[in-house]
């Protein structure tokens, strides 16, 4: 099997993991809305921030060097592996131990028995890691698919059965811990099978790859930071309830590109590595990412502005209604972040974690003081303050980063981005007016029209203007069928 056909072998199966598992999770986060309340989720938006700020150092940015690296030991293999694990336990206990005091700065008692349940992640997960980085390099996407799915499944039962019978917030907690352990024991069963661990551990064969894995480990630490510096500051200046607001609609502008996004680059990571000496091929392949990105996450980002109230009406009910207009905001600051989350791979792909690394230090003195300004005005303040900076890191981002890394001219890339823009807004405005001449009283009618009569105009307007994505896209729906 060739590159390209492995690439879009992976392309298909991650697509089916990511659709699948993203509506797995939105069954699960409209089953719970209903059943916890704004302060629940305010609370485990912290726990998770705390948690998933914490993974970042678990193996010292290490193990994507496995990807990296296209010959690699047993021996170095065992010695990350048994880091993991290492690292895992040391996390867990420094949660555990810091837990009052972090519950201490919220003012939120109740956060010390949550963080210190859903630190055991840290020694559970880290036994299974490395079988999924392995996956990936081997492109077994398929693997990956299956083992994200059933994961995915058995969280929502879980959770959506603890939720029902009065555990509160510990549904999600339960439900998080059950996942790993589930995760875990799949990973191993299935990667035991060509790879087991030796008991050795050897710091000198893994010294080569521990500066590129310290910028890695610091880039993905300060980037997850900047990510969530939103839901550290919330919480802490607007409160629980308010975070829990705010984190409801942040889950769901999020969403379009957790699904796209990982479909592309999962696949562009491994063959960005494999041609990472021949520059023009390394252009070639990141543009085209750059705008199959753009074509997919664009018009459902828009359609997601426009369609926010009946959305979150139908899937969470009225008590939810706070978090409309801040959906509508941060639906435009995510489709603008999505166009920058491919660099990650470009940056690994080349070896040079080390430009990420610096580039979210920069941003680390801007985003909170952003973050901060804006909360004077409440969370639309926070909305529009992160969509504003975004939209100004646009061209920095391409000058610094994707300029030196592949040598893309602003021409080259931005007009992959603007083009897809244009044909969303379009494809927007066009629907919107229909609907509004038709005076729709049915929401969940006006809905399927907008979307109808949108998808359409988007469609129309790629076959006329943007042909290789959509030769690209029918090849993919053929090797599916």
């Amino acid at each position: 099997m060739s590159l390209k056909q492995k690439a879009l072998s992976g392309i298909k199966w991650t697509s089916i993991s990511s659709v699948v598992i993203t509506i797995i999770q939105l069954i699960q986060l409209s089953i719970l809305a209903r059943y916890l309340s704004p302060s629940d989720f305010g609370l485990m938006a912290i726990v998770y921030f705390i948690i998933g700020f914490s993974a970042q150092f678990i193996d010292l940015g290490i193990s994507a060097s496995i990807i990296h690296k296209q010959h690699i030991t047993q021996v170095q293999l065992s010695s990350l592996y048994w880091l993991n694990i290492a690292s895992g336990i040391f996390f867990f206990l420094l949660l555990y131990i810091t837990a009052p005091y972090i519950a201490d700065f919220y003012h939120e008692t109740e956060l010390i028995p949550i963080i210190r349940l859903v630190a055991l992640n840290f020694v559970i997960s880290s036994f299974g890691t490395q079988y999924g980085l392995l996956f990936q390099k081997a492109l077994r996407f398929n693997t990956m698919a299956k083992i994200g799915i059933s994961g995915a499944v058995v969280t929502l039962i879980v959770a959506s059965v603890l939720a029902m019978n009065g555990f509160g917030v510990y549904a999600l907690v339960y439900a998080a811990l059950v996942g790993a352990l589930f995760g875990t024991c799949v990973n191993i069963s299935i990667g035991i099978k060509n790879y087991k661990p030796s008991f050795v551990f050897n710091w000198k064969e893994i010294t080569p790859m521990i500066s590129f894995g310290m910028f890695q480990m610091g880039e993905k630490s300060i980037n997850y930071f900047n990510s969530q510096f939103d839901v550290l500051l919330i919480g802490k200046l607007l409160g629980v309830e308010a975070l829990g607001i705010y984190t409801v609609a942040k889950n769901l502008s999020m969403r379009p590109a957790q699904i796209i996004n990982p479909i592309i680059t999962k696949v562009t990571f491994p063959v960005m590595a494999k041609v990472q000496n021949d520059t023009l091929q390394l252009k070639n392949i990141y543009l085209k990412t750059i705008n199959y990105l753009s074509s997919v996450n664009f018009p459902i980002y828009i359609l997601l502005a426009i369609l926010a109230e009946p959305i979150v009406l139908i899937l969470f009910g009225d008590k939810w209604e706070k978090s409309i207009v801040i959906l509508q905001i941060l639906s435009i600051y995510g489709a603008i972040r999505s166009t920058g989350n491919p660099i990650g791979s470009l940056q690994l792909a080349k070896g040079r974690a080390d430009m990420g690394f610096y580039w979210n230090l920069g941003l680390f003195f801007f985003i909170p003081l952003t973050i901060y300004v804006g909360s004077l005005w409440g969370l639309l303040g926070v909305a529009y303050s992160l969509l504003g900076l975004q939209t100004f890191l646009s061209i920095p981002n391409w000058y610094f980063m994707v300029r030196l890394l592949c040598g893309a001219k602003f021409k080259e890339y931005f007009w992959q981005i603007v083009k897809p823009l244009i044909f969303s807004l379009v494809g927007g405005v066009f629907a919107y007016g229909i609907s509004y001449l038709l005076s729709i009283e049915n929401m969940y009618i006006e809905s399927i029209v907008i979307g109808l009569v949108m998808g359409g105009i988007v469609l129309i307007l790629n076959i006329r203007f943007n042909r290789e994505f959509i030769d690209t896209l029918l090849e993919l729906v053929g090797r599916k069928l």
